[in-house]
């Protein structure tokens, strides 16, 4: 066993001439220049890309079910998606400052045992997510390869019904499968031009489909004047009713990406330089995301006016088949590259932020056996070995249990932002968060931080009552109120916690505030090779081997 591991382990050292250990390799060290490659442009791309996808094109549309009109909807969204805006930028400032990711980002806040707390529960959702997005990305492949041979779509079904899909999914399924593997290899840090090229591709696409929409049914349809006889949901009078129910479309806009809000640390420390992520993605967040909303409502609106008989077809993957069986001439070629190009944006959402944000977090949680490709390739393997078609099949149970993920990121997200904003005010001592032992700043309590603890509870516990209820196949009967409480989970768990996280800070202030390391050890502000090492100012306990001679005092304080 002992040799198999040796194997196992991570060969070679990282710039700053650390070998991989229990608690450092070469992906998870602060980055040096040479792998900050992303600028302003890198993070629009990045936006536009993960942003118009087939999961934001029905943010809007879902709720239409829970008695909004189409304006009221529109309301929540750009609501709900200014707050993830800031909170992108919020959760990310570490990481473009100091430039660690989401793994070694919580070793400040949680302790070095207690950032395992958090990163097993985002490793959790990559697995999970990227499954998901496989079967929406396995849908689309079935558009383009329907548009080649019609024929497809009525494939004879030869899996047993207990299999949660058919055998045409399947296939497309394996097939985006099979898509994805090769670009798993490719480092975060060239990512750069695939998200410009991506980004340009899928907004094109959504642009005309909603230009030859409008044309074509000579207006917004049917949806946008009268709702309710479409969906089959009583419209919201004005009133308490309607206000609380935008309230919970504003926060279960923002739990649907919650996820990524909680892990942006790790694609802000590729940021050139720390401006970067702020004015990029204040604006590119909310109007990508609002655009990409605002164009799936109406085309599914128009689509209900010119296919009436074909019900309300919210997903592209439901209206392009449609329209290449009823849009004459021309219509398998429209819907042949359409359909390529909503393959490329689940590509875009899933490779990076799920496979390789998964990657990330694995390679922190052992990264003496597992970097980011590594990483990555064990999500995807897990991400499909989870059979994800099968979760989807109790569809309304499964995505409301995930989208009600906001009850705990919210919080985890709140302690981290004042953590290191309002506690730390910016400043990191970066050599002792990869030391594993009392000598570390950031060893707290036997490794972990009960005021990080402390405050996350307090930030859920609110808002269990109306989570269990939300998730539970028939009402526990709570009241109204924590049901009122529910509906604010993420923006409520945030302030919570973070208001108790900054209070027990004050109340019992973690040693070592303020303070940086006299050098910089990993070569994060300099890439110094002719500098010889020097250990003198450095505990003989830290988990690095090389020292480089710039002061961080000068670089960033």
């Amino acid at each position: 066993m002992s040799s198999l591991l040796k194997r196992l382990e991570i060969k070679g050292r990282s710039e700053s001439g650390s070998k991989a250990t229990a608690w450092i390799n070469h992906d998870i060290i602060p980055l040096p220049p040479s792998r900050r490659t992303w600028g302003a442009w890198s993070f629009v791309g990045y936006w536009m890309l993960t942003g118009f996808n087939i999961s934001g094109w029905t943010t809007a549309s879902s709720l239409l079910g829970i008695g909004l009109n189409v304006w009221q909807a529109m309301v929540s969204v750009i609501i709900g998606y200014s707050i993830v805006a800031c909170a992108v930028v919020a959760n990310g400032v570490v990481g473009a400052e100091w430039h660690v990711g989401f793994p070694v980002y919580n070793r400040f806040v949680w302790g070095t045992y207690g950032s395992f707390f958090p990163l097993l529960m985002r490793i959790l959702l990559s697995i999970v997510w990227y499954g998901v997005q496989l079967v929406f990305g396995g849908k689309s492949v079935k558009v383009v390869i329907g548009a080649i041979w019609p024929s497809f779509y009525t494939l004879r079904n030869t899996l047993p019904a207990n299999a949660g899909i058919e055998l045409n999914d399947l296939i497309g399924t394996l097939v985006f499968a099979a898509i994805s593997l090769p670009l798993l290899l490719v480092p975060p840090e060239f990512f750069r031009k695939p998200f410009l090229v991506g980004s340009v591709v899928i907004t094109i696409t959504t642009f005309c489909m909603f230009v030859w929409a409008l044309a074509k049914e000579g207006g917004g349809g049917p949806l946008l004047s009268h709702p309710s006889e479409l969906s089959g949901v009583e419209p919201l009078s004005s009133g308490s009713k309607l206000g609380w129910a935008m309230a919970y479309g504003v926060s279960s806009t923002i739990g649907s990406i919650c996820a990524g809000i909680l892990n942006q640390s790790d694609y802000t420390r590729f940021a050139s330089y720390p401006r970067a992520q702020i004015i990029s993605q204040l604006v590119v967040v909310p109007v990508s995301s609002i655009i990409i909303a605002l164009i799936g409502v109406v085309v599914t609106s128009c689509a209900a006016g010119f296919f009436p008989d074909d019900g309300l077809l919210w997903a592209p993957y439901d209206l392009l088949p449609v329209i290449q069986a009823r849009g004459g001439p021309g219509a398998r070629a429209a819907c042949f590259f359409a359909g390529c190009a909503f393959v490329i944006s689940q590509l875009g959402i899933n490779v990076p932020g799920n496979a390789v944000s998964g990657g990330i977090d694995l390679s922190g949680l052992l990264p003496k056996y597992i970097n980011i490709r590594r990483g990555a390739f064990i999500t995807a393997a897990l991400g499909i070995a989870i059979c994800p078609w099968k979760l989807l099949t109790g569809a309304s149970v499964f995505l409301t249990v995930l989208s009600s993920f906001a009850v705990f990121l919210g919080p985890l997200t709140g302690v981290m932002v004042s953590d290191y904003l309002i506690i730390r005010r910016r400043k990191l001592r970066l050599s002792h968060l990869y030391m594993p032992n009392s000598g570390s700043i950031y060893w707290f309590t036997h490794g972990v931080n009960f005021r990080a603890v402390v405050s996350w509870a307090f930030g859920v516990w609110p808002l269990m009552p109306g989570f269990i209820n939300a998730v539970s196949p028939s009402p526990i009967g709570v009241s109204e109120s924590w049901t009122h409480v529910y509906d604010l989970a993420w923006p409520l768990g945030f302030t919570l916690s973070a208001c108790i996280h900054v209070a027990l800070s004050k109340a019992f202030p973690p040693v070592g505030l303020g303070t940086v390391d006299d050098r910089d050890v990993f070569g994060t502000f300099s890439e110094q090779d002719d500098v010889a090492p020097s250990t003198a100012a450095f505990d003989s306990d830290v988990d690095t081997e090389s020292v480089k001679g710039a002061s961080v005092r000068e670089l960033v304080v």
